[in-house]
């Protein structure tokens, strides 16, 4: 899939503001498809929660997009174990950021 440069900012510019809100480090920003989501840009990051240095917390978050980049207002739910996996495992990678910064 070719994602247009507009799309790419917009998704990005999405995780820049997350990154400013984090409660205390996400990385790793991907934007992602999957055929069971249609017409659907998924940006994914990585959050490791810090606040407890001796007990993080990491966790993937997702949130939907339409393909020209604007938000569903939406994120990524599944009803049971084998519907999460058969979601992990249908994602294709498209652009990747390691770190949002301005």
């Amino acid at each position: 899939m070719n994602l247009s440069k507009e799309s790419i900012q917009k998704l990005m510019g999405y995780g820049i503001t997350i990154q400013k809100n984090c409660k205390e480090s996400c990385f790793e920003f991907q934007i992602m498809t999957s055929p069971l989501f249609k017409d659907t840009l998924i940006l994914r990051w990585l959050e490791i929660d810090i606040s407890d240095i001796e007990r993080p917390i990491q966790c993937y978050r997702y949130r939907c997009f339409d393909l020209d980049g604007t938000s569903q207002n939406c994120s990524i739910h599944y009803t049971n174990a084998q519907e999460a996996n058969a979601f992990f495992k249908s994602l294709e990678a498209h652009y990747k950021l390691d770190f949002a910064t301005e």
